[in-house]
């Protein structure tokens, strides 16, 4: 019979550990980066469905706003009465709340559910057209808002030397 010392199997088992330790960790390493990726394309989702009502909303407005440049054009101050008529835009499309005409700025201003702790906020900027091509407002803020307050953890277990608990 031939005598061993068994290196050639301790060699064996220890390469074998190691084998099996990189892929659990690979494993686990995959399973978080698909948790991550599936965070991440739900938000993504949220924000175009967003986006995507504000666009529903926006066209809306405009369509009034085209309305009261009809109804401006047949005055003698079609500008002045162009602003009293936008004035009226969240009243005529009472059916969204949230709808919010500032006088002073000639802005319309409009919020859209993202997720439980954020919002899309939207200000157009109201003007009368110079021109038949001109655009009657521009959009002059399109961002997240978030609308809870941050609550950092602060409990923390720290060591204390000489301290029983």
């Amino acid at each position: 019979m031939r005598k061993t010392s068994g290196v050639s199997l301790l060699l064996l088992i220890f390469l074998s550990l190691c084998l099996i330790t990189f892929s659990l960790l690979s494993l686990s390493g995959a399973a978080a980066d698909e948790k991550l990726s599936r965070k991440a394309a739900d938000r993504t989702t949220e924000y175009y469905n967003a986006a995507s009502e504000s666009y529903r909303i926006i066209s809306e407005i405009d369509a009034q706003l085209a309305s009261c440049l009809e109804k401006a054009k047949d005055t003698a101050s079609p500008g002045q009465t162009w602003y009293t008529q936008c004035a009226r835009i969240p009243e005529l499309l009472s059916r969204m709340s949230g709808i919010i005409w500032d006088a002073n700025q000639r802005t319309l201003t409009f919020d859209v559910t993202v997720s439980d702790s954020q919002v899309l906020h939207v200000v157009l900027s109201v003007h009368y057209p110079e021109s038949d091509s001109d655009t009657m407002y521009e959009i002059t803020s399109w961002k997240i808002v978030n609308i809870q307050e941050w609550n950092p953890d602060k409990s923390q277990k720290l060591y204390r030397k000489g301290v029983s608990s």
